[in-house]
């Protein structure tokens, strides 16, 4: 023992003097795949959350306690001491964070003691030992704290990821002993809400060579500090990937099996400058403003290398946001949605020397901006200016993506940098047919209330809207299809069938139902059972890249005679007229749908309201007279043109009344970011008129084309306008007006034979399908649907 001790002696002595860094004996060598998890703040979801998965793993960790915040009186967000000691009693690492959370610097040194001995006393009267790991608040270090922190007691002292990488993206290196100061050990990572698992394997595969990943969390969830918040899901998928990997997790004070604290590096800041010098990325700041006013935009940013590897920037202030979306399509290897929505703040990135493309969005009224960028060491701040090229919303149309997946909590920041109005999430969703969507766990945890949400005078979302998406029926794998609720009062408790109370509660609540799609198997059936409302035009396999889910559902009828003589599940034109089709034959039986759109952004790779309807708002905007206008069918929807028509001066959804027949004029214009393709009057399901688009050039670089026809009308009609624009590549935008509807002498509108012979065929095949797996009460309404049809086929034209 005195021949080791005096051995460490001399390498402490020796080593400083030779000009090289002073290596720690190791008691025992470091393992590889060592890693030590620490979470700091007190966080309530230490004790209800993480504490239960370590325990399972048989994980180690250290808890660093401060009495900042709001721990004293908030005891919805904080841990309890009880709770703290039982994490101690557990086996966890109970570390020190200061009694105030107070940052470490040369004004607050003098009063770290008092702020130590706080949580050190607080510890002792719950039986917990004095702590001998300390974690810097707000990872703000300090060259004096060192020595300071040993006198105080403590053996090892966390940092975070600074100053070698910036604060933002919660990187870091691996903590290397010898090399590293046991009081200055850094994070190889400090996990952020957007954080993924590559994310996640970037710090902990540090852990190798003699190096330890020591990675940092907060709550899991963090409702007081969202910026470092981690999703319960997201941090169990962490944690698995280190137990099937075969990870050795740890507290921080157990590394002194690996480490001899007492030997220190004679410059311990000197590493961190040198890693620092030696990273290659240069950190890229800027921001996206709008052309005419200069003002910074809250917007969509895509960022890519000459190889296709895509990256995330993040906001430059600490009032900003940045979130982050990466989804791949299940369906298609070449759908890729890849990027960050910004607030209106500067953004920044780290990227390594060399070419890169920037393309900057702000909703469907701005142009795109594209840049190539080479990035090199000293390069200036960039900016990327959007020129605006319509503004439907002076003339009181407004946007909403009235079907998408995305997490509440995202909405703030999505529906600004989308230049999208109104958000209506699926906060609850079912995919099991007897399982309510309160019960299925696959919306978002949470109390949302029933009120919306109004993040300033022109963005709001709506926290009530339930997804019934059946794909599991009778015990067995066996899809249905889905429908929506949106802006009702109650969360959903009740299960799929019967069908008529989940509508009569709809109805009870003020809410609309939606078809969502038209060719899942049951979408024909449940028209008639709901009374459906909505119809989404516009819908999830509506994306900006390329379409994706081909053969999917049910196809269409040959009669429907869809562009390029395909099914209607075989490329996107031939989806879309499929989508008008099946809506003028619903239209045509005397439903009244209007449409709607959507995206389903959350699952599939598509932004927030690609797909959207415009509802047009007299007086002001406000969210009540948003969903009267959508429900009242003053709307369009759109991926990308602004469809502004009137028909006798009067918007889409106006009911008009004839005892003789008539002449109804269509007014108004059409601006696009490209040029318009076609122009096409449709009346009871038939193209009636077709305009030849002027596109004009306007002022602000877009094009427009005037709206001026006439319809002769001699029988119960509705009409609608559609146009497409033509994009590169043989891609396509479109718009869909509402309809107007003309009631003849009090007839009833008529379906064509060969349409409603197709939509009884649905019904009877969908209940020849399904009889055996559905209950009771479910065949004995697809035998309602199906008698429904069958009535309306007595009223059917040739």
């Amino acid at each position: 023992m005195k021949s080791r001790a005096l051995a460490r002696l001399v390498l402490a002595l020796l080593l400083p003097l030779a000009g090289g860094p002073a290596t720690a004996v190791a008691l025992e060598p470091v393992p590889d795949k060592l890693v030590v998890l620490t979470f700091d703040d007190s966080v309530a979801s230490h004790h209800s959350v993480v504490r239960p998965l370590l325990k399972r793993l048989g994980f180690g960790a250290t808890f660093f306690i401060t009495e900042g915040f709001s721990f004293r009186t908030n005891k919805v967000d904080y841990m309890t001491w009880e709770q703290i000691a039982e994490l101690h009693r557990d086996g966890f690492e109970i570390g020190n964070h200061t009694r105030d959370h107070m940052g470490l610097g040369p004004d607050t040194l003098g009063r770290l003691p008092e702020q130590v001995a706080a949580i050190n006393e607080r510890c002792a009267e719950h039986g917990i030992p004095q702590p001998v790991s300390f974690a810097y608040p707000g990872n703000a270090i300090a060259p004096a704290a060192p020595e300071l922190l040993k006198k105080l007691g403590f053996r090892f002292a966390r940092r975070g990821g600074g100053p070698e990488h910036p604060y933002e993206w919660g990187r870091g290196f691996a903590y290397e002993p010898g090399i590293d100061h046991p009081l200055l050990i850094p994070s190889a990572g400090d996990a952020r809400p957007d954080w993924t698992l590559a994310d996640f394997k970037r710090a902990a595969d540090q852990a190798t060579a003699g190096r330890i990943a020591v990675i940092q969390f907060h709550g899991v969830p963090d409702r007081d500090h969202p910026w470092v918040h981690s999703d319960p899901r997201r941090f169990e998928e962490f944690m698995t990937y280190l137990k099937t990997n075969a990870f050795t997790v740890v507290a921080l004070r157990d590394l002194a099996r690996f480490v001899d604290t007492d030997v220190v590096p004679a410059e311990p800041f000197a590493v961190m400058e040198r890693r620092k010098r030696a990273r290659p990325e240069v950190l890229v700041e800027g921001r996206i403003t709008d052309a005419g006013t200069g003002r910074t935009l809250p917007a969509r940013l895509y960022i890519s290398d000459a190889d296709g590897k895509w990256y995330f920037p993040k906001s430059a202030s600490l009032t900003g946001s940045a979130v982050r979306y990466e989804r791949r399509s299940s369906f298609s290897t070449n759908a890729v949605e890849m990027h960050t929505t910004l607030s209106a703040h500067p953004f920044r990135v780290e990227l390594p020397p060399g070419r890169y493309t920037l393309r900057a969005e702000h909703g469907k009224e701005f142009f795109p901006q594209s840049i190539a960028l080479e990035v090199r060491a000293g390069m200036a701040p960039i900016e990327i200016q959007l020129r605006r090229w319509s503004n439907v919303a002076a003339r009181g149309w407004f946007s909403g993506d009235a079907h998408n997946h995305r997490n509440p909590a995202e909405l703030a920041n999505l529906l600004p940098a989308e230049d999208l109005n109104v958000g209506l999430p699926m906060v609850d969703w079912t995919t099991v047919h007897d399982v309510a969507p309160t019960a299925s766990g696959r919306g978002f945890a949470g109390e949302f209330g029933d009120q919306p949400v109004q993040l300033d005078a022109t963005h709001v979302w709506h926290p009530r809207n339930t997804e019934y998406e059946i794909f599991r029926t009778g015990g067995r794998n066996h899809t249905l299809g889905a429908f929506l609720i949106v802006n009702h009062r109650s969360r959903f408790d009740l299960p799929t069938f019967p069908l008529r109370e989940v509508a009569a509660r709809a109805r009870a609540e003020g809410a609309l139902i939606d078809l969502e799609k038209h060719n899942w198997p049951w979408s024909i059936a449940i028209v008639p059972l709901l009374d459906v409302d909505l119809f989404e035009l516009a819908n999830n396999h509506h994306w900006d890249v390329e379409f994706g889910v081909r053969n999917w559902a049910e196809p269409a009828p040959k009669w429907m005679s869809l562009p390029g003589g395909g099914n209607g599940i075989d490329t996107e034109r031939g989806w879309t007229h499929y989508g008008f089709q099946t809506y003028y034959a619903l239209l045509n039986c005397g439903f009244n749908l209007r449409p709607t759109a959507g995206t389903a952004s959350g699952v599939h790779p598509v932004p927030l309201g690609f797909s959207r309807v415009y509802v047009q708002v007299d007086g002001g905007f406000s969210f009540e007279k948003w969903m009267a206008g959508l429900a009242a069918g003053r709307s369009f929807v759109t991926t990308g043109p602004m469809l502004l028509a009137e028909l006798n001066g009067q918007p889409p959804g106006r009911r008009f009344a004839l005892n003789e027949p008539g002449i109804f004029t269509l007014s108004g214009t059409i601006e696009s970011g490209q040029p318009l393709e076609s122009i096409e009057v449709i009346r009871n399901g038939e193209v009636v008129l077709q305009l030849t688009p002027e596109n004009t050039r306007t002022s602000a670089g877009a094009w427009r084309a005037t709206l001026n026809g006439s319809i002769q009308v001699g029988e119960t009609s509705w009409i609608a306008v559609r146009c497409f624009e033509s994009r590169p590549a043989g891609r396509f935008r479109f718009a869909h007006t509402a309809p107007w509807h003309i009631r003849f002498d009090d007839q009833p509108l008529r379906p064509r034979q060969q349409e409603i012979d197709w939509l009884i065929s649905r019904v009877e095949n969908e209940l020849q399908r399904s009889r055996e797996l559905l209950p009771p009460a479910g065949v004995a309404e697809y035998e309602r649907s199906l008698a429904a049809y069958r009535e309306i086929a007595r009223r059917a034209r040739p």
